[in-house]
Protein backbone atom coordinates (compact mmCIF):
# COMPACT_ATOMS: atom_id res chain seq x y z
CA UNK A 1 0.00 0.00 0.00
CA UNK A 2 1.51 3.61 -0.33
CA UNK A 3 1.00 6.15 1.60
CA UNK A 4 -2.55 8.08 0.96
CA UNK A 5 -2.67 11.41 -0.12
CA UNK A 6 -4.47 13.66 2.23
CA UNK A 7 -7.19 15.58 0.64
CA UNK A 8 -9.75 17.93 1.49
CA UNK A 9 -12.80 15.43 2.41
CA UNK A 10 -16.58 16.46 0.89
CA UNK A 11 -18.36 19.43 2.04
CA UNK A 12 -21.17 16.90 3.97
CA UNK A 13 -20.82 13.30 4.49
CA UNK A 14 -22.47 13.31 7.92
CA UNK A 15 -26.23 11.15 7.75
CA UNK A 16 -28.01 13.93 8.32
CA UNK A 17 -31.21 12.60 8.09
CA UNK A 18 -30.96 9.97 10.52
CA UNK A 19 -29.64 12.85 12.89
CA UNK A 20 -32.65 14.99 12.13
CA UNK A 21 -34.79 11.39 12.49
CA UNK A 22 -33.20 10.74 15.91
CA UNK A 23 -33.94 14.55 17.12
CA UNK A 24 -37.34 13.92 16.13
CA UNK A 25 -38.20 10.84 17.87
CA UNK A 26 -36.48 12.42 21.15
CA UNK A 27 -38.10 15.82 21.06
CA UNK A 28 -35.00 17.86 20.72
CA UNK A 29 -35.23 21.41 19.18
CA UNK A 30 -31.65 21.57 18.54
CA UNK A 31 -28.16 20.25 18.94
CA UNK A 32 -25.01 21.83 19.88
CA UNK A 33 -21.81 19.49 19.58
CA UNK A 34 -18.33 20.41 21.33
CA UNK A 35 -16.45 17.44 21.01
CA UNK A 36 -13.84 16.91 18.34
CA UNK A 37 -15.33 13.67 16.47
CA UNK A 38 -18.98 15.48 16.54
CA UNK A 39 -17.54 18.27 15.63
CA UNK A 40 -15.65 17.28 12.44
CA UNK A 41 -18.35 14.12 11.61
CA UNK A 42 -21.42 17.04 11.06
CA UNK A 43 -18.65 20.13 9.96
CA UNK A 44 -15.37 18.27 8.49
CA UNK A 45 -13.63 20.87 10.38
CA UNK A 46 -10.43 18.70 12.48
CA UNK A 47 -9.00 20.96 14.81
CA UNK A 48 -5.07 20.51 15.45
CA UNK A 49 -3.37 21.42 18.54
CA UNK A 50 -5.99 20.31 20.97
CA UNK A 51 -6.31 18.04 23.28
CA UNK A 52 -9.55 16.08 24.62
CA UNK A 53 -9.88 17.67 27.98
CA UNK A 54 -9.35 21.51 27.26
CA UNK A 55 -11.84 23.74 26.85
CA UNK A 56 -13.26 23.40 23.84
CA UNK A 57 -13.01 26.31 21.68
CA UNK A 58 -15.90 25.81 18.96
CA UNK A 59 -19.57 24.76 19.02
CA UNK A 60 -21.81 23.75 15.96
CA UNK A 61 -25.34 24.67 16.17
CA UNK A 62 -28.17 22.48 14.73
CA UNK A 63 -31.61 23.34 14.36
CA UNK A 64 -34.52 20.97 13.51
CA UNK A 65 -36.18 23.58 12.24
CA UNK A 66 -33.92 25.32 10.02
CA UNK A 67 -31.32 21.83 9.20
CA UNK A 68 -30.16 23.73 6.57
CA UNK A 69 -28.44 26.77 8.22
CA UNK A 70 -26.17 25.14 11.03
CA UNK A 71 -23.88 27.94 12.75
CA UNK A 72 -20.47 27.13 13.87
CA UNK A 73 -18.99 28.64 16.78
CA UNK A 74 -14.89 28.68 16.80
CA UNK A 75 -11.80 30.39 17.58
CA UNK A 76 -10.61 33.27 15.71
CA UNK A 77 -7.10 31.24 15.37
CA UNK A 78 -9.33 28.17 13.40
CA UNK A 79 -11.03 30.56 11.03
CA UNK A 80 -8.67 30.01 7.96
CA UNK A 81 -8.85 25.98 8.67
CA UNK A 82 -12.36 26.51 6.51
CA UNK A 83 -10.42 27.48 3.37
CA UNK A 84 -9.13 24.21 3.34
CA UNK A 85 -11.49 21.84 4.17
CA UNK A 86 -14.89 22.62 2.29
CA UNK A 87 -17.94 22.21 4.59
CA UNK A 88 -21.58 22.72 3.95
CA UNK A 89 -21.75 24.84 6.97
CA UNK A 90 -21.26 28.53 5.74
CA UNK A 91 -22.47 30.84 8.88
CA UNK A 92 -19.06 31.07 10.65
CA UNK A 93 -18.99 33.20 13.59
CA UNK A 94 -15.66 33.40 15.54
CA UNK A 95 -14.64 34.68 18.68
CA UNK A 96 -11.70 36.09 19.87
CA UNK A 97 -9.49 34.10 22.05
CA UNK A 98 -6.21 33.26 23.33
CA UNK A 99 -4.15 34.61 20.70
CA UNK A 100 -4.95 37.91 21.54
CA UNK A 101 -3.60 40.33 24.16
CA UNK A 102 -5.66 39.99 27.78
CA UNK A 103 -3.82 43.66 28.17
CA UNK A 104 -5.07 45.91 25.09
CA UNK A 105 -9.05 46.37 24.66
CA UNK A 106 -10.81 43.65 22.07
CA UNK A 107 -11.11 45.20 18.23
CA UNK A 108 -13.53 44.52 15.60
CA UNK A 109 -10.18 44.39 13.74
CA UNK A 110 -8.74 42.15 15.28
CA UNK A 111 -10.31 39.39 13.17
CA UNK A 112 -7.98 40.55 9.83
CA UNK A 113 -5.02 38.70 11.73
CA UNK A 114 -6.54 35.26 10.80
CA UNK A 115 -7.87 35.97 7.09
CA UNK A 116 -5.25 35.27 4.66
CA UNK A 117 -4.89 38.38 2.16
CA UNK A 118 -6.03 37.25 -1.10
CA UNK A 119 -9.23 35.39 1.02
CA UNK A 120 -12.87 35.79 -0.50
CA UNK A 121 -16.36 34.76 0.49
CA UNK A 122 -19.89 35.26 1.65
CA UNK A 123 -18.78 32.85 4.81
CA UNK A 124 -15.61 35.33 5.60
CA UNK A 125 -17.95 38.18 5.20
CA UNK A 126 -20.40 36.64 7.64
CA UNK A 127 -17.63 35.93 10.12
CA UNK A 128 -16.17 39.48 9.89
CA UNK A 129 -19.71 40.65 10.92
CA UNK A 130 -20.54 38.23 13.63
CA UNK A 131 -16.90 38.39 14.83
CA UNK A 132 -17.53 38.40 19.25
CA UNK A 133 -15.34 38.68 22.03
CA UNK A 134 -15.92 36.20 24.02
CA UNK A 135 -17.18 32.40 23.10
CA UNK A 136 -20.38 32.63 25.10
CA UNK A 137 -21.30 35.42 23.45
CA UNK A 138 -20.98 34.17 20.52
CA UNK A 139 -22.56 30.77 21.14
CA UNK A 140 -25.91 32.91 22.33
CA UNK A 141 -26.13 34.99 19.58
CA UNK A 142 -26.23 31.63 17.12
CA UNK A 143 -28.72 29.86 19.66
CA UNK A 144 -31.03 33.18 19.15
CA UNK A 145 -30.20 33.44 15.90
CA UNK A 146 -32.19 30.01 15.00
CA UNK A 147 -34.42 30.33 17.70
CA UNK A 148 -33.69 28.05 20.28
CA UNK A 149 -32.73 29.82 23.12
CA UNK A 150 -36.04 28.83 24.52
CA UNK A 151 -36.23 25.43 23.00
CA UNK A 152 -35.04 22.10 24.14
CA UNK A 153 -31.73 21.66 23.23
CA UNK A 154 -29.00 18.70 23.80
CA UNK A 155 -25.23 19.11 24.14
CA UNK A 156 -23.33 16.26 23.68
CA UNK A 157 -21.20 17.51 26.50
CA UNK A 158 -23.90 18.51 29.45
CA UNK A 159 -21.26 20.20 31.06
CA UNK A 160 -20.82 22.62 28.67
CA UNK A 161 -24.22 23.04 28.13
CA UNK A 162 -24.58 23.27 31.95
CA UNK A 163 -21.49 26.10 32.23
CA UNK A 164 -23.26 28.71 29.60
CA UNK A 165 -25.70 28.73 31.95
CA UNK A 166 -28.91 29.61 29.93
CA UNK A 167 -31.80 30.09 32.01
CA UNK A 168 -34.36 29.96 29.33
CA UNK A 169 -32.80 26.20 27.63
CA UNK A 170 -34.28 22.96 28.42
CA UNK A 171 -30.63 21.29 28.67
CA UNK A 172 -30.82 17.26 26.97
CA UNK A 173 -28.05 14.78 26.59
CA UNK A 174 -27.06 14.49 23.01
CA UNK A 175 -24.79 11.51 22.95
CA UNK A 176 -27.26 9.01 21.85
CA UNK A 177 -29.14 10.98 19.12
CA UNK A 178 -25.64 11.94 17.57
CA UNK A 179 -25.06 7.98 18.21
CA UNK A 180 -27.51 6.93 16.53
CA UNK A 181 -26.68 8.95 13.45
CA UNK A 182 -22.82 7.86 13.16
CA UNK A 183 -24.24 4.01 13.45
CA UNK A 184 -25.13 3.73 9.72
CA UNK A 185 -22.37 5.28 7.40
CA UNK A 186 -22.77 7.08 4.55
CA UNK A 187 -20.74 6.15 1.52
CA UNK A 188 -17.97 8.38 2.01
CA UNK A 189 -17.43 7.19 5.52
CA UNK A 190 -17.35 3.68 3.63
CA UNK A 191 -14.84 5.01 1.72
CA UNK A 192 -12.70 6.37 4.92
CA UNK A 193 -12.68 3.33 6.73
CA UNK A 194 -11.93 0.79 4.10
CA UNK A 195 -8.88 3.05 3.56
CA UNK A 196 -8.40 2.73 6.91
CA UNK A 197 -8.16 -0.80 7.40
CA UNK A 198 -5.93 -1.15 4.50
CA UNK A 199 -3.51 0.43 5.90
CA UNK A 200 -4.08 -1.49 9.37
CA UNK A 201 -3.65 -4.35 7.02
CA UNK A 202 -0.11 -3.04 5.74
CA UNK A 203 1.51 -1.88 8.54
CA UNK A 204 0.41 -5.62 10.19
CA UNK A 205 2.48 -7.32 7.30
CA UNK A 206 5.56 -4.77 7.67
CA UNK A 207 5.79 -5.62 11.35
CA UNK A 208 5.28 -9.10 10.68
CA UNK A 209 8.10 -9.17 7.94
CA UNK A 210 10.46 -6.95 10.22
CA UNK A 211 10.50 -9.49 13.11
CA UNK A 212 13.69 -11.01 14.06
CA UNK A 213 14.87 -14.02 16.61
CA UNK A 214 15.72 -12.20 19.73
CA UNK A 215 13.27 -9.48 18.93
CA UNK A 216 11.02 -8.14 21.93
CA UNK A 217 7.41 -7.38 22.15
CA UNK A 218 8.43 -3.72 22.78
CA UNK A 219 10.35 -4.07 19.18
CA UNK A 220 6.71 -5.18 17.99
CA UNK A 221 4.86 -2.76 18.97
CA UNK A 222 7.26 0.22 17.44
CA UNK A 223 7.73 -1.76 14.70
CA UNK A 224 3.86 -1.56 13.96
CA UNK A 225 3.76 2.28 14.99
CA UNK A 226 6.16 3.19 12.60
CA UNK A 227 4.72 1.04 9.45
CA UNK A 228 1.57 2.80 10.54
CA UNK A 229 2.96 6.37 10.72
CA UNK A 230 5.05 5.64 7.44
CA UNK A 231 1.53 4.96 5.88
CA UNK A 232 -0.24 8.04 6.77
CA UNK A 233 -1.67 6.88 9.98
CA UNK A 234 -1.94 7.74 13.41
CA UNK A 235 -1.16 5.64 16.61
CA UNK A 236 -1.76 6.58 20.20
CA UNK A 237 -0.12 6.87 23.45
CA UNK A 238 0.72 4.07 25.14
CA UNK A 239 0.76 1.77 21.95
CA UNK A 240 -1.54 0.68 19.04
CA UNK A 241 -1.74 -3.05 19.60
CA UNK A 242 -4.14 -3.79 22.21
CA UNK A 243 -3.74 -7.38 23.57
CA UNK A 244 -0.78 -8.32 26.21
CA UNK A 245 0.13 -11.61 25.84
CA UNK A 246 1.31 -13.74 28.70
CA UNK A 247 4.05 -16.38 28.79
CA UNK A 248 4.19 -20.11 29.02
CA UNK A 249 0.45 -21.82 29.87
CA UNK A 250 -1.04 -18.92 31.21
CA UNK A 251 -4.25 -18.66 28.98
CA UNK A 252 -5.15 -15.20 31.16
CA UNK A 253 -6.99 -12.28 29.01
CA UNK A 254 -5.17 -9.08 29.10
CA UNK A 255 -4.52 -5.65 27.58
CA UNK A 256 -1.14 -3.96 26.84
CA UNK A 257 -0.26 -1.45 29.41
CA UNK A 258 2.83 -0.51 27.22
CA UNK A 259 5.35 -2.14 29.77
CA UNK A 260 5.27 -5.37 27.79
CA UNK A 261 9.05 -6.05 26.61
CA UNK A 262 9.95 -9.61 27.30
CA UNK A 263 11.42 -11.66 23.96
CA UNK A 264 9.16 -13.44 21.66
CA UNK A 265 9.84 -16.75 21.24
CA UNK A 266 9.64 -18.72 17.70
CA UNK A 267 6.31 -20.26 17.77
CA UNK A 268 4.62 -17.81 20.20
CA UNK A 269 0.79 -16.91 19.01
CA UNK A 270 0.97 -13.29 18.53
CA UNK A 271 -2.15 -11.71 18.33
CA UNK A 272 -2.25 -8.41 16.02
CA UNK A 273 -5.50 -6.50 17.33
CA UNK A 274 -4.57 -2.84 16.21
CA UNK A 275 -5.81 0.67 16.40
CA UNK A 276 -5.09 3.83 14.93
CA UNK A 277 -6.90 6.34 12.79
CA UNK A 278 -6.77 8.41 9.40
CA UNK A 279 -8.97 11.35 8.77
CA UNK A 280 -10.11 10.60 12.22
CA UNK A 281 -11.92 7.57 10.99
CA UNK A 282 -11.32 4.26 13.74
CA UNK A 283 -8.93 1.49 12.01
CA UNK A 284 -9.60 -2.20 13.94
CA UNK A 285 -9.06 -5.64 13.83
CA UNK A 286 -6.01 -8.15 12.78
CA UNK A 287 -5.19 -11.97 13.20
CA UNK A 288 -2.86 -13.57 14.78
CA UNK A 289 0.66 -15.06 13.67
CA UNK A 290 2.52 -17.66 15.03
CA UNK A 291 6.09 -16.51 15.29
CA UNK A 292 8.90 -17.40 13.05
CA UNK A 293 5.79 -19.19 10.99
CA UNK A 294 6.42 -22.10 13.75
CA UNK A 295 2.38 -22.75 14.59
CA UNK A 296 1.76 -25.65 17.00
CA UNK A 297 -0.60 -28.00 16.39
CA UNK A 298 -3.46 -26.62 18.91
CA UNK A 299 -2.65 -23.47 16.85
CA UNK A 300 -3.96 -24.96 13.67
CA UNK A 301 -6.95 -26.44 15.19
CA UNK A 302 -7.62 -23.62 16.81
CA UNK A 303 -7.34 -21.49 13.85
CA UNK A 304 -9.26 -23.66 11.39
CA UNK A 305 -11.90 -23.74 13.93
CA UNK A 306 -11.88 -20.16 14.08
CA UNK A 307 -11.77 -19.48 10.84
CA UNK A 308 -15.05 -22.04 10.02
CA UNK A 309 -17.03 -19.65 12.76
CA UNK A 310 -15.90 -15.92 10.60
CA UNK A 311 -17.62 -17.66 7.34
CA UNK A 312 -20.43 -18.92 9.26
CA UNK A 313 -20.83 -15.03 11.52
CA UNK A 314 -20.62 -12.71 8.27
CA UNK A 315 -22.99 -14.94 6.54
CA UNK A 316 -25.63 -14.30 9.59
CA UNK A 317 -24.54 -10.42 10.02
CA UNK A 318 -27.67 -8.99 8.29
CA UNK A 319 -30.22 -6.22 9.07
CA UNK A 320 -31.90 -7.49 12.21
CA UNK A 321 -29.28 -9.80 13.64
CA UNK A 322 -28.79 -9.43 17.21
CA UNK A 323 -25.58 -9.23 18.90
CA UNK A 324 -26.71 -11.94 21.19
CA UNK A 325 -27.83 -14.56 18.66
CA UNK A 326 -24.56 -13.86 16.85
CA UNK A 327 -22.89 -14.67 20.01
CA UNK A 328 -24.71 -18.04 20.49
CA UNK A 329 -24.09 -18.92 16.67
CA UNK A 330 -20.36 -18.68 17.45
CA UNK A 331 -20.73 -21.13 20.12
CA UNK A 332 -22.42 -23.15 18.08
CA UNK A 333 -20.57 -23.43 15.40
CA UNK A 334 -17.02 -23.20 17.16
CA UNK A 335 -18.80 -26.95 19.28
CA UNK A 336 -19.16 -28.61 16.17
CA UNK A 337 -16.06 -27.28 14.90
CA UNK A 338 -14.27 -29.62 17.61
CA UNK A 339 -13.14 -26.84 19.73
CA UNK A 340 -12.37 -28.33 23.28
CA UNK A 341 -13.44 -25.85 25.42
CA UNK A 342 -16.18 -23.90 22.70
CA UNK A 343 -17.99 -22.85 25.85
CA UNK A 344 -14.60 -20.84 27.09
CA UNK A 345 -14.38 -19.47 22.96
CA UNK A 346 -14.95 -15.80 23.05
CA UNK A 347 -16.65 -13.62 20.32
CA UNK A 348 -17.77 -9.89 21.08
CA UNK A 349 -18.89 -7.44 18.60
CA UNK A 350 -19.40 -3.09 18.61
CA UNK A 351 -19.53 -0.52 15.95
CA UNK A 352 -17.00 1.17 14.39
CA UNK A 353 -16.32 4.80 12.90
CA UNK A 354 -15.00 8.10 14.15
CA UNK A 355 -14.90 5.78 17.98
CA UNK A 356 -14.57 2.11 18.49
CA UNK A 357 -18.52 2.25 19.51
CA UNK A 358 -20.27 4.70 17.25
CA UNK A 359 -23.53 2.82 18.81
CA UNK A 360 -26.31 5.04 21.39
CA UNK A 361 -26.55 3.56 24.83
CA UNK A 362 -30.08 4.37 25.19
CA UNK A 363 -33.12 4.23 22.46
CA UNK A 364 -35.23 6.99 21.97
CA UNK A 365 -37.69 5.33 24.25
CA UNK A 366 -35.15 5.53 27.38
CA UNK A 367 -34.06 1.87 26.95
CA UNK A 368 -30.66 0.63 27.40
CA UNK A 369 -29.39 -0.46 23.96
CA UNK A 370 -26.81 -3.47 25.45
CA UNK A 371 -28.30 -6.53 22.85
CA UNK A 372 -28.29 -4.10 20.22
CA UNK A 373 -29.12 -5.02 16.21
CA UNK A 374 -27.56 -4.47 13.03
CA UNK A 375 -28.95 -2.25 10.49
CA UNK A 376 -27.36 -2.01 7.05
CA UNK A 377 -24.43 0.28 6.54
CA UNK A 378 -23.68 -0.39 9.86
CA UNK A 379 -19.39 -1.03 10.22
CA UNK A 380 -19.23 -4.02 12.88
CA UNK A 381 -15.84 -5.86 14.00
CA UNK A 382 -16.49 -9.56 14.44
CA UNK A 383 -14.13 -10.69 17.22
CA UNK A 384 -13.25 -14.30 17.91
CA UNK A 385 -10.86 -15.00 20.65
CA UNK A 386 -9.64 -18.87 21.82
CA UNK A 387 -7.65 -18.56 24.92
CA UNK A 388 -4.93 -20.64 25.42
CA UNK A 389 -0.73 -20.55 26.47
CA UNK A 390 1.42 -19.06 24.42
CA UNK A 391 1.62 -21.29 21.28
CA UNK A 392 -1.94 -22.48 21.24
CA UNK A 393 -3.81 -19.11 21.75
CA UNK A 394 -5.69 -17.97 18.47
CA UNK A 395 -7.58 -14.21 17.65
CA UNK A 396 -8.96 -13.00 14.55
CA UNK A 397 -10.88 -9.71 14.16
CA UNK A 398 -12.70 -8.87 11.13
CA UNK A 399 -14.01 -5.68 10.18
CA UNK A 400 -17.18 -5.74 8.24
CA UNK A 401 -20.39 -3.52 6.43
CA UNK A 402 -23.74 -5.09 7.04
CA UNK A 403 -25.11 -5.90 4.27
CA UNK A 404 -28.40 -7.41 2.89
CA UNK A 405 -26.17 -10.40 1.97
CA UNK A 406 -24.22 -10.77 4.95
CA UNK A 407 -21.15 -8.81 6.45
CA UNK A 408 -18.59 -7.82 4.10
CA UNK A 409 -15.36 -8.05 4.80
CA UNK A 410 -12.86 -4.84 4.99
CA UNK A 411 -9.68 -7.06 5.13
CA UNK A 412 -8.20 -8.33 1.71
CA UNK A 413 -6.32 -11.63 3.42
CA UNK A 414 -9.34 -14.15 4.27
CA UNK A 415 -9.45 -15.88 7.69
CA UNK A 416 -6.42 -17.89 7.67
CA UNK A 417 -3.41 -16.90 10.22
CA UNK A 418 -0.37 -14.86 9.16
CA UNK A 419 2.11 -16.06 7.73
CA UNK A 420 5.69 -14.70 6.51
CA UNK A 421 7.89 -13.81 9.18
Amino acid sequence: MTTPTREPLPARFCNLDRLLHAMAARKLDGIVATTPQNVFYLTGFNAIAHKSDEPRPYALVLSRHAPEHPVMVLADYYLATFLAQPSWVEDLRPFRAVMMPLDLPPARGDIERFIPRNATGAALAGARRNYAFDMTTALRGALEYLKLDRGRVAFDDPGFGMRLGIDTLELADGYDALMFARAVKTETELGLLERAARLNEAAIRRSIGAWQPGASWRDLGQSYARAAVDLGGFVRDPGAMVWSHPQGADAAITLQSGYEDGEIRRGTSVMFDCHGTLDLYCWDGGKTWAAGDEPSAEYKRNADATATVAEALLEAMRPGARVSALQARAREVYRKAGLPDSAGAISFFHGLGLSHMDLEQRTADGKANGDWVLEKGMVVPLHLLVPGGERERYWLEEVAVVTESGGRPLFSWGFGPLTGG
